[in-house]
């Protein structure tokens, strides 16, 4: 029994765990700048998307709006706080979605970037790689809209996006992780084309990856 457990656990695959459901302006703050420490200069991590220094800019920027509000408590600051909390949270969830994808679920790299984890369900096959997606732009500036089949099984979709020539590997950034299989992308270049492909996360691992679709934002 004890020989066969190292197999047992190489199949289970697991899910970056952010808990930004709730989180506070400085719980955030703190979360961001951990995982900024605990990438830099890890092996397993040599592209982190978004870049280190644009989440270190803006928990800066976060820690500078925090120290204003509680000075002075204004509806100004107050936004200004809120706004830049914003921000942080988004730039984290991206960051949680690029250690995602560069782990494939392996505990200890998942945790060496500063991340908790939950453990999927017990593997019951590789899943499917999502059908129909599309990609469809909105009259908002920076959005593009996108949907695709669900993938019975799966945890959640890991969802990667492209600028330039979709044909090279090396284009392709993790975008953003979600349980739905509906996702706005926003804050994209405008009048570009941007291409989207989205992965199904089960117990079992990464399911291949979706055939890919585009849309021009606004």
């Amino acid at each position: 029994m004890a020989l066969d457990r190292p197999n047992k656990m190489k199949n289970i695959y697991y899910i970056v765990k952010l808990g930004l459901d709730r989180i506070t302006s400085s719980m955030l703050l703190v979360k961001a700048r951990n995982m900024v420490t605990k990438i830099t200069g890890n092996a397993a991590f040599v592209t982190p998307t978004p870049p280190l220094a644009t989440v270190t800019a803006a928990a800066d920027g976060l820690e500078a709006a925090i120290n204003a509000y509680e000075l002075n408590r204004g509806p100004g600051e107050y936004t200004d706080k809120e706004l830049a909390f914003m921000l942080v949270k988004g730039l984290v969830t991206d960051l949680g979605a690029y250690v995602q994808s560069a782990s494939n679920g392996d505990l200890d790299l998942i945790k060496s970037a500063g991340c908790a984890v939950r453990k999927s369900a017990e593997p019951v096959g590789q899943l499917p790689a999502p059908k129909n997606l599309f990609a469809k732009p909105t009259a908002y500036p920076g959005r593009v809209e996108l949907a695709w089949g669900g993938v019975r099984g799966r945890s959640t979709y890991t969802i990667e996006h492209c600028l330039g020539d979709p044909n090279l590997a090396s284009n392709w950034k993790a975008y953003a992780i979600t349980s739905k299989n509906r996702f706005t992308a926003s804050g994209l270049e405008s009048d570009k084309e941007h291409f989207f492909r989205v992965t199904a996360i089960g117990a079992a691992g990464a399911s291949p990856v979706s055939d890919s679709a585009s849309a021009k934002a606004a």
